[in-house]
């Protein structure tokens, strides 16, 4: 195989999440609990839909060309480059948590590389250093949040909702971005949630699941 192979992801999954959860009022991310796990399970979504990776028996193996590049997704190129080197196979929820600490910045490196987004420094109260977010391209986050809400309108057939939309939708619903879907709309999303994530493969309910287990260990804490 050509070692110089690119596989051009357009606009990836990783991306539009990150859109998803930032806020253009407070010009920050909210819903950040379970947002580094949730841009992993965005990248593992947008390799397993290209068909880099596949499902074998509940474990990740790899099917991509040897020496293929992910080309516009760091997070996703990153996280093929640790499955395609691991000794072993591993389930989807292995993938999903691991090095999910570091997506959030990986991302917004890249977005800003992109000039999507750019960083400016402040004092919080006049005294903490810290950074907030400028969306230089505000159409992106218009067009996330579009697909998003057209996958869950409950009047459009399953059969003909993207597939990128419907896993753009399902994940911001298990990753719990409640920036975009408040607790009333995840009730009223559940169902069709649901119906959407049938066709999606196995990244949906993995990120269900990791994201069950934290908030069982936080609350377990917390008792």
């Amino acid at each position: 195989m050509n070692a110089s192979l690119e596989v051009d992801m357009n606009v990836s999954m990783a991306r539009r999440v990150f859109l998803l959860a930032y806020s253009p009022e407070r010009r920050r991310l909210l819903s950040r609990a379970h947002l580094g796990v949730t841009l992993q399970a965005a990248a593992l979504y947008d390799l397993y839909e290209r068909g880099l990776i596949r499902d074998d028996g509940g474990k990740v193996t790899v099917t991509a060309p040897r020496g293929a590049v992910v080309a516009d997704c760091d997070l996703a190129a990153d996280l093929l480059a640790r499955i395609t080197a691991s000794e072993r196979a591993h389930r989807w929820r292995h993938w999903v948590k691991k090095g999910d600490r570091q997506a959030v910045g990986r991302v917004g490196a890249h977005l800003e590389r992109e000039r999507v987004i750019g960083y400016e420094s402040y004092r919080l109260l006049g005294i903490i250093p810290t950074r907030r977010i400028l969306l230089r391209q505000p159409r992106l986050r218009a067009e996330a949040t579009k697909a998003m809400w057209g996958a869950l309108k409950g009047t459009r057939p399953i059969t003909r909702v993207p597939a990128a939309d419907a896993a753009l939708a399902a994940l911001a619903y298990e990753g719990q971005l409640r920036v975009v879907l408040g607790g009333r709309e995840r009730r009223a999303a559940k169902g069709r949630i649901r119906e959407l994530e049938a066709g999606l493969g196995p990244v949906p309910e993995a990120l269900r699941k990791v994201v069950r287990d934290r908030n069982a260990a936080d609350a377990g804490a917390g008792a």
